[in-house]
């Protein structure tokens, strides 16, 4: 049987997009992780270098927790304060292993006025565009490389603390109680 031109347009709109179509994967069931990872909302991956040299991922941190915090600079107000509300709870977080990173977009500097260890990333504009956040945001990721919680506003340390000790790993956990 031959087509008409018309028709075999007809059928490339209609036919070709189901048979090059990319398999999507099958949806887990309402309240549950998929069964292949249990991240079901992975972190976007970033890399920075170790004091060793040695190059790092996101990754490689399987196991801690992670705070990312995204500002123009280490003076801006909003990391400024953000800063204060970490450094309250500094040593709860701390005792978790969490890990705390920061990308500055516009300017770099020194942080002070704190006694948290950030990590500062080597391409803060890349890894703002990943989590697509404008001057200021926070992540969270869970130790399972779950974007567990991300805000363009501060949050009180003991929120951190919070989405961390109740992170998507730990409420799978609690759902099967």
């Amino acid at each position: 049987m031959k087509l008409s031109p018309l028709a075999a347009v007809v059928a490339a709109l209609f036919i070709g997009p189901v048979l090059f179509a990319k398999p999507r994967p099958t949806p887990a069931p309402a309240g549950e992780a998929p069964a292949a990872s249990g991240v079901v909302r992975p972190a976007p991956e970033f890399a920075w270098s170790s004091v060793a040299g040695k190059v790092r991922r996101l990754r490689d941190l399987r196991g801690q927790p992670v705070v990312l915090v995204f500002a123009t600079g280490p003076t801006a107000k909003d990391f400024t304060k953000q800063v204060k509300e970490i450094t309250r709870q500094y040593r709860r977080l701390a005792a978790r292993n969490t890990l705390f990173f920061v990308a500055f977009t516009k300017e770099t500097g020194v942080i002070t006025r704190s006694d948290v260890p950030f990590i500062v990333l080597p391409d803060p504009e890349g890894v703002a565009d990943e989590y697509q956040v404008g001057d200021f945001g926070i992540a969270i990721i869970g130790p399972d490389g779950n974007l567990d919680y991300a805000t363009d506003r501060i949050l009180p340390g003991q929120r951190i603390l919070d989405v961390i000790n109740n992170s998507f790993q730990v409420q799978v956990q609690q759902r099967r109680s």
